[in-house]
């Protein structure tokens, strides 16, 4: 769902003086930034900035509802270089601070976007010049893109930067890969068949726990998939390799909350992003407090024999 917000800004134009503008932004997977300093307004981008300790970081303002995970992939960083770089993450990941330190490694910025490549899939990054920065500190020593890309991706007419001036630098990789369906029709376990009267949560924990030897069990991270529609109540999943019919055991790390379901079916072929591991009814999904449509697990289940004998 995207969130739109009105934004007033004023941009400095060297014809018609200051003019005042009304822009509707897009909030989701969104850096916005508005200064009277830049000559141009940028938005759906980030601003990388140069830190003495942590080197090339983006400042991402958290807006409503998002999570650790879901700006670690718009931006291509892993969790864990995120919650290094803002060590009060270590202690709570679940509230995150009004500002996140997003640390850039220097291979992801790409200067020119490849051939034949989906625009949405990289974020346009740009810098914001500083007191003493010139073309060639910007373009050499900061970010090694050659010094005539940068001044004719910006429109340069010499080699004078104004402190505040807005450059585009090049992109950023986003591992964002939205599900596509190739052919068919998704289908999700609200749509599979469910017995009349479903196990209950307490039921499906008590028959795992009789039923399966832990060493005869797959434990693995795992990717679940969901989305918020009606359907079949219970506690159900369909796996890519689970046995069906079996009972799998699934822990949310983030919330630290294990629930039980029971698999239902296997995921079909080239109807989902093969990264998704499992299917989730919205009960199970709401059990476990998820708030992305994807996000990690840790699973525990019983193989299939197909999935076993490879």
């Amino acid at each position: 769902m995207f969130l739109y917000n009105i934004y007033t800004i004023f941009v400095q134009t060297s014809m018609k003086g200051t003019l005042l503008k009304l822009i509707y932004s897009p909030l989701f997977f969104m850096v916005c930034v508005t200064t009277s300093l830049a000559q141009e307004t940028i938005t759906d981008a980030a601003f990388v900035k140069i830190d003495p300790k942590l080197g090339k970081v983006v400042y991402h303002r958290v807006l409503n509802n998002q999570t650790l995970y879901g700006i670690s992939r718009n931006y291509g960083v892993p969790q864990q270089n995120i919650i290094e770089a803002n060590p009060a993450l270590s202690q709570n990941k679940i509230q995150l601070p009004t500002i996140l330190t997003i640390p850039i490694a220097e291979e992801q910025i790409v200067a020119r976007l490849p051939l034949f490549k989906n625009r949405n899939e990289f974020l346009p990054v740009y810098y914001q010049v500083q007191t003493k920065d010139n073309l060639f500190r910007v373009s050499r020593v900061y970010f090694k893109i050659p010094t005539n890309l940068l001044a004719n991706r910006n429109n340069l007419e010499n080699e004078q930067l104004k402190t505040g001036q807005a450059l585009h630098i090049g992109w950023i990789k986003r591992d964002f890969d939205p599900l596509v369906v190739e052919t068919g029709k998704i289908i999700d376990p609200d749509d599979a068949p469910a017995p009349d009267k479903p196990e209950s949560k307490t039921e499906l924990g008590l028959r795992f726990s009789e039923e399966y030897e832990p060493a005869n069990l797959v434990s693995k991270n795992e990717v679940a998939f969901w989305k918020a529609t009606g359907g079949a109540r219970g506690y159900f999943v369909m796996h890519r390799h689970a046995d069906q019919q079996s009972i799998i055991e699934i822990k949310n790390p983030m919330h630290d909350v294990t629930i039980y379901a029971k698999v239902v079916g296997t995921i079909p072929d080239h109807l989902y992003p093969k990264e998704v591991d499992m299917v989730i009814s919205q009960e199970v999904a709401q059990a476990l407090g998820a708030v992305d449509a994807k996000f990690f697990v840790r699973s525990r289940y019983k193989a299939s024999r197909a999935s076993a004998s490879r």
